[in-house]
């Protein structure tokens, strides 16, 4: 969950100056130390308006408040560390014509992740279908991509869900990227219930949206959910017309996810009821021309 029990964070002294962090795998020689209960842990990204990363900002460059509150940062790193991934691939017949595209697309993002990264290949359909493990072996992933078959209807909001509950135990950074044409098709689960998953998880999520087949519809891509679940978390939704921007698309989720800084802090202010929402905003305090993303909170 987003407040986590205990939170194992790495550390490069009390408050570092230095480029993005996450620990997943972490490093013999970096440092450890313990937040206590309560902690919570963010992933910011930075940009200017041309949407370039700005590295290079310290601790003293960011505010976070909480319920208007301002908030004392108890870590800060910006150094780029290891993320586990889970990439869930629509796999169901509405993106038939859009297959291949995706395999690239997929084989590209997986070769081109850090050494120290690892990933979980799930394809959705009516049924979610996970890989055997959480691993940084790239060409078990990349075997796992060449067997995807399209197949039956499209479970989204059931695929979403299950995918932040295999994210749940990690404890270090973590993220969901999800391909689809995003029509759900017969799940379980709600839309609510899918946006509800998202904001009780502390992975950031990324959205691809394909242009998929439907009967009622024809041509169509639905953009709200993936818009949404991607806001909440402090991800992005992408919207690609054809296989070289879906490529790019894979290349900016790579991107982001090893440019973002990574900080934390144990809340004060108003005392918080089991289950509240808690709204969390994190600013810059010198570079008002720059664009902060992160999550928009967190459940109590």
């Amino acid at each position: 969950m987003f407040v986590a029990s205990t939170l194992l964070l790495a550390a490069w002294g009390t408050l570092s100056q230095a480029g993005p962090g996450h620990p997943t795998e972490p490093q013999h020689d970096a440092p450890r130390y313990p937040v206590d209960v309560g902690g919570v842990a963010l992933d910011v990204v930075v940009t200017d308006q041309k949407g370039r990363f700005v590295p290079g900002l310290g601790a003293a460059d960011f505010r976070i408040l909480e319920e208007g509150v301002p908030q004392e940062l108890s870590f800060f790193n910006a150094r780029p560390t290891p993320v586990t991934v889970v990439v869930l691939l629509d796999s169901s017949a509405s993106v038939r014509s859009n297959m291949e595209s995706v395999q690239k697309a997929a084989h590209r993002f997986i070769d081109k992740l850090a050494r120290e990264d690892r990933a979980l290949i799930g394809f959705f359909h009516e049924r979610v279908v996970f890989g055997p493990r959480v691993t940084g072996d790239m060409k078990e992933h990349s075997a796992l991509i060449k067997r995807m078959r399209p197949q039956r209807s499209t479970h989204l909001y059931d695929a979403l869900v299950e995918s932040f509950e295999r994210l749940e135990p990690v404890t270090s950074r973590k993220a969901l990227l999800v391909f689809s044409d995003g029509e759900d098709q017969g799940s379980r689960t709600s839309v609510e219930g899918a946006l509800d998953a998202a904001r009780r998880s502390d992975a950031s999520a990324y959205a691809v949206g394909l242009v998929g087949w439907s009967a009622d519809e024809g041509m169509h891509t639905t953009q709200g959910l993936r818009e949404e679940i991607a806001r909440s978390t402090g991800g992005r939704a992408f919207f690609p017309e054809n296989e070289k921007e879906m490529r790019r698309a894979f290349d900016r989720v790579r991107a982001e996810l090893h440019s973002q800084y990574r900080m934390g802090y144990l809340p004060t202010g108003s005392e918080a009821r089991p289950g509240q929402w808690r709204e969390i905003r994190v600013e810059l305090t010198r570079r008002k021309d720059l664009l902060v993303r992160t999550r928009l909170g967190y459940y109590s």
